[in-house]
């Protein structure tokens, strides 16, 4: 099962930026995700989010107001996996 990402901004450079991050680090590593862009405003208040860009990963905020580094992304993302990966 693909991880779940928004990228959670109006469209700007830096929520352009984060995608590009996460898109990058999600190939070199052969993770499957699903990234989703979401620029509403209201969707982005439903996240309880007041600063963008914001990336949420499995409905988990992770972080706002800045552009992640590609290693905290790598962690965010690894952990995702294996709680996919876990026998139920």
């Amino acid at each position: 099962m693909d991880i779940d990402i928004k990228i959670l901004g109006p469209g700007c450079k830096k929520c352009l930026e984060v995608a590009d991050v996460v898109g990058m680090v999600a190939k070199e590593h052969g993770l499957p995700v699903q990234i989703e862009k979401i620029g509403n405003t209201e969707r982005i208040a439903e996240f309880g989010v007041l600063l963008t860009p914001a990336v949420v990963v499995d409905g988990d905020v992770k972080c706002a107001g800045r552009v992640p580094t590609p290693a905290e992304v790598l962690i965010w993302l690894k952990k995702a996996g294996d709680r996919e990966n876990r026998p139920l």
